[in-house]
């Protein structure tokens, strides 16, 4: 007999929880590179010891990526999510005593990053996979919102910064964090449908198999299959699709975004800009970044291949007017560099997304997800750190940003030579 639909499937709520996860979790990462430059200042680091800071925490949060795959699996998302709440902003408080780096790498690296990788996208990728099949790139896209919301942290940090100083601005952000994101991810999160007596959205019988809908290359709903392959670790090890879906998110979320997000804000201030205003212009980043998520779900109709292709081309835009900007230059580049930048990662980071839980399904699929997502923190890893060392060496970004440019046409080709497109139409 066919369940009754509630007015507003339960599993927006979810979506709506992990947007604001995201907003407030991966807005205190970014808002790093405001804090900077007041390391910078007060220290006298150098820009590559610096932005060890936040390679470590990437490196952290990627090592911890397939164990979190396994909590969820095994102990429940609430659970292991509301553990990651309590982590994350003990990190962020502990950041504001910091005096050398390894204080910083213990305090913003490992604890800060242990608890975001267990309220982030690795739980959020396996529970929305549960809950989503037909609307499944609609659902990614809702939730990389609140990305694009992350980057309001930018003129707020900075306020906080010149008001009471960046470790007060540390502070306030663990304060925040814990108190908004534990009740929230706790009374909210439910890890399947069948928790609230609900039927999959893509599926019409409550207690029947699971037979997802999927769409052919033309984008025409087809019959369900019923032989999706349940995947394990070690056979996605042994799997074309799962490399290339690694080399995608270490080139694009990992040395490409972090890149140009962790200095990004040193590179404009260097150009003579203040850093308030810097911020503030940076915080256009978001806005596009939501207007290209908004666009994703055009991923659905078009291919994961197609929309990632258009991203590749917008951000790319984006990251080039950074290598025309000179001392005294335009300040519109800045400008074009927000829009552009902000909407080519709109639009591509949730069709990723989308693209790894089209090609890896089954119920121990969790530490598939989980090491695709170590490569991601891997690059995220290197990126901070390559981009630092360049500046050492050089004396300027611009290299650093050349080579943003690189890794994310090679996060193209890689999608491109995983086929997602092929995924729900292929026998196991």
């Amino acid at each position: 007999m066919a369940a009754e639909a509630p007015r507003i499937f339960y599993g927006w709520w979810i979506v709506a929880a992990g947007t604001v996860t995201y907003a407030l979790g991966y807005g205190a990462r970014y808002g790093f590179a405001v804090i900077f430059p007041s390391l910078v200042e007060e220290f006298g680091w150098s820009r590559d010891t610096t932005a060890t800071v936040l390679s470590s925490h990437m490196l952290v949060y990627g090592l911890v990526a397939p164990v979190v795959g396994g909590l969820v699996d095994r102990l429940g998302a609430r659970f292991t999510m509301g553990l990651g709440a309590l982590v994350l902003g003990l990190g962020l408080a502990l950041s504001a005593l910091g005096e050398s780096p390894w204080h910083f790498w213990l305090s913003f690296g490992l604890l800060f990053g242990t608890g975001l990788c267990l309220v982030g996208a690795v739980p959020f990728a396996m529970v929305l996979r549960n809950w989503f099949e037909k609307r499944r790139g609609l659902a990614f896209s809702m939730l990389y919102l609140g990305s694009g919301g992350s980057y309001a942290w930018y003129p707020a940090v900075a306020w906080a910064i010149e008001n009471w100083g960046w470790r007060t601005a540390f502070l306030g952000e663990g304060i925040l964090l814990t108190g908004v994101i534990l009740p929230l991810l706790v009374l909210v999160v439910r890890q399947r449908p069948e928790d609230r007596g609900l039927c999959k959205d893509g599926t019409h019988v409550l207690g029947g198999p699971e037979l997802p809908l999927h769409r052919s290359e033309q984008g025409s709903l087809a019959r369900p299959l019923r032989n999706l392959p349940d995947w394990t670790l070690g056979q996605a090890l042994k799997a074309r699709s799962f490399w290339l879906m690694c080399l995608a998110t270490f080139s694009l979320w990992g040395l490409m975004q972090h890149i140009l997000m962790a200095h990004n804000v040193a590179f404009a201030v260097d150009m003579g800009i203040p850093r308030m205003r810097v911020s503030s212009i940076l915080s256009l980043v978001g806005v596009a970044y939501l207007a290209g998520a908004l666009l994703a779900p055009i991923s659905d109709r078009i291919g994961r291949e197609a929309t990632i292709t258009l991203a590749t081309v917008t951000g790319s835009c984006g990251v080039l007017a950074l290598v025309l900007m000179r001392q005294g230059s335009w300040e519109g580049l800045l400008y074009i560099h927000a829009l552009a930048f902000g909407f080519g990662n709109g639009l591509g980071s949730p069709t990723i997304a989308a693209a790894v839980t089209d090609l890896f399904q089954g119920p121990r699929v969790g530490p598939v997800i989980g090491s695709i997502w170590l490569c991601f923190a891997i690059g995220g890893c290197i990126g901070p750190w390559l981009g630092g060392w360049l500046f050492e060496v050089t004396g300027n970004y611009r290299w650093a940003f050349l080579m943003g440019m690189a890794w994310y046409v090679i996060a193209c080709l890689a999608v491109w030579g995983a086929a997602p497109r092929k995924a729900k139409t292929a026998p196991p």
